[in-house]
């Protein structure tokens, strides 16, 4: 650090920026820079400059941000110059200009890679930002059309139940009872919202709080209000529910609730435009009609991306359809087979695994599945076996006539491994867990991602509980998962250049779920795995991640931002390649991005490597 400039940790802790980071880092942050001083009028970097393989942090001035596009953002104190470069070392795409005397901490590349192993919260800051240059650069933004982007005032329920800080907990538990409500809007006294009262909230007050039924409600926990205005867009309700989990949000105006909004009056509407394919699906007497509505789902698809904001919801909606066809031709399948060979013996549970089990299916998807059936009342019989093995050969068959290719890895009902007593899935996967192998964790990495297809969902919850009990008593399985999923490394090469397939037909692809999607999937799965969580959708799972403690929410804003923005190319890639005639693939080729896209996938790409590593620090893999 240049001695002749006196440089105060507080003048940068004052800043928004760094305001949160500890003395600490600060101190080791500018123990790691040098400073420069640039008089006014001078050019810092230009537009198309080569890297400098350098952050600069604006000390103390004011620095002029020409863009590319036209526009002039004015920066100063606490700002960070070069952030994207250092992310994805491309060419300055813009031109800073002093506009005052300008004082630069400048800090080397790999002296920034240094710090952020160092020093968690200076990663998470980063982590932060990447996010808003994600979202900045995004080319899934778009308008939104269809039933999501209806105002919440259309939608939401009026007036609401609502209760004073003085009201008893008895009250508020008979008045919730009486109502069938699962939750009470707890407001001040000037009518303003306070909180949120649930039948959660009540209990923990009796039992943590020694409360009666005659203690005022202020004495129990109340959730915080998630509010939302009433002419803002449905899309916008759905992702603040996604973001905090939560179950429900006060509509405010004025400060003052004026409505509720939930899940489930988002999901009604989303069904009403919908219902129309569901009807279309149950309707269908045959295979061949069902393979129809399977070939016609890339115009759905489309639909679904025009009126979500969000790709993932899209992909959702079209995981729906797809498990609506399958549960069809089972139910096809079901009424051939009793008029052969009678009812089923006993209750089972065809289970859907993989993407399926993730509710992440796009075009393509081959058939994942299994049979799991009830114990009770013992060993099968032969004349039993025989029922579910000609059940299950069936249902792949017919399956595959609809439209859904047979498994490669034979990962289906009709085979043997994959139809079985509960007892006998418990004690395979006991055995995996107990004795794990490369060959296990890579069978692991897709079953473990299981749901209920049809029949008794008690039978898969019942196996999903023994999962999680016994990786928690002996875990070392998720390692080994952890060196299988770094098998696929983000497509991020030296000095963060875009890495393609070098040859054969692909040469210049990038497989975007392989070296992308899947990495976060699998760090996902074995986060939760760790935390005893039984939610198998991805971004649930990183948002239960964050609620829980485990992963930073910097972390997963940016993760989250990069697995959208893969989602949307590779959906719109597919349902592309339908359009001309050609079967639905996952292989990106970046040199038919335009410069911006290939901004946000290399930006991305640096996410998803943030992750896996951090996957891999924690996991060590040891084991090997």
């Amino acid at each position: 650090m240049d001695k002749d400039i006196s440089i105060n940790p507080q003048h940068l802790l004052a800043t928004d920026i760094f305001s949160d980071l500890s003395a600490d880092t600060i101190q080791a942050l500018l123990h790691a820079s040098h400073v420069k001083q640039i008089p006014a009028g001078n050019t810092i970097f230009h537009t198309g400059d080569i890297y400098q393989h350098e952050l600069f942090i604006i000390y103390q001035g004011k620095v002029e941000r020409h863009e590319s596009n036209g526009r002039i953002k004015a920066v100063s104190n606490g700002e960070i110059l070069g952030l994207t470069n250092y992310l994805d070392s491309s060419p300055y795409n813009s031109t800073a200009i002093t506009q005052t005397n300008t004082v630069l901490l400048c800090i080397p590349e790999k002296q920034v890679q240094r710090l952020e192993l160092d020093y968690p919260s200076l990663a998470n800051l980063f982590n932060a930002l990447i996010a808003q240059r994600i979202k900045k650069r995004s080319i899934a933004s778009r308008t939104v059309t269809g039933p999501l982007s209806s105002l919440v005032r259309n939608v939401m329920k009026s007036p609401i139940s609502t209760c004073s800080r003085e009201m008893t907990l008895g009250q508020a538990f008979h008045m919730m009872n009486e109502r069938k409500i699962g939750a009470l809007g707890v407001l001040n006294k000037n009518n303003t919202l306070f909180g949120v009262l649930t039948y959660a909230g009540i209990a923990e007050a009796f039992v943590s709080n020694k409360a009666t039924p005659d203690s005022k409600i202020s004495i129990a926990t109340c959730d915080v209000p998630r509010t939302i205005e009433p002419d803002a867009p449905l899309w916008r309700a759905n992702e603040i529910l996604d973001q905090f989990s939560s179950k429900y949000l006060f509509v405010v105006e004025d400060d003052k609730p004026i409505g509720l909004l939930s899940q489930g009056d988002i999901t009604k509407s989303l069904l009403a435009e919908n219902s129309g394919l569901r009807r279309q699906i149950n309707k269908a007497d045959n295979f061949s009609e069902l393979k129809s509505i399977y070939e016609k789902l890339a115009d759905y698809a489309q639909q679904l991306h025009t009126t979500n904001h969000r790709t993932s919801q899209a992909v959702n909606i079209l995981s729906n359809a797809h498990l609506a066809i399958q549960h069809r031709v089972i139910q096809l399948t079901l009424k051939d087979i009793e008029q052969k060979n009678g009812t089923a013996p006993r209750q089972y549970a065809v289970i859907i695994m993989g993407s399926g089990g993730r509710n992440e299916m796009l075009l393509n998807p081959d058939q994942d599945n299994g049979i799991i059936i009830n114990d009770e009342p013992g060993s099968l019989t032969s004349q039993e076996k025989e029922w579910f093995e000609v059940f299950a050969d069936n249902v792949n068959i017919n399956l595959d006539k609809a439209g859904y290719i047979l498994c490669p890895g034979d990962i289906m009902a009709r085979n043997p491994m994959y139809h079985k007593l509960l007892s006998q899935w418990k004690e395979q996967i006991s055995h995996l867990i107990k004795k794990p192998t490369t060959k296990a964790a890579r069978w692991a990495n897709i079953v473990f991602d299981f749901d209920t297809l049809y029949g008794e969902a008690e039978l898969a919850l019942a196996l999903r509980q023994h999962l999680l009990e016994a990786l928690k008593q002996q875990p070392r399985l998720l390692e080994y998962m952890v060196e299988d999923d770094a098998e696929g490394r983000p497509a991020l090469g030296l000095f963060n250049r875009l890495l393609t397939s070098e040859h054969g037909e692909n040469k210049g692809s990038i497989d975007i779920k392989r070296n992308g999607l899947r990495i976060i999937a699998d760090a996902a799965r074995v986060y939760a795995l760790s935390e005893g969580i039984a939610e198998n959708n991805t971004l649930k799972r990183l948002n239960a991640l964050v609620h829980c403690g485990r992963l930073s929410p910097e972390l997963v804003e940016s993760v989250r931002y990069a697995y959208e923005e893969l989602l949307d190319m590779l959906l719109l890639h597919q349902i592309e390649q339908v359009r001309q005639g050609s079967s639905p693939d996952k292989l990106i080729y970046p040199e038919q991005l335009s410069e911006q896209a290939k901004s946000v996938l290399r930006v991305s790409m640096r996410a998803i490597k943030r992750l896996q590593d951090q996957l891999q620090g924690e996991y060590g893999r040891s084991a090997f």
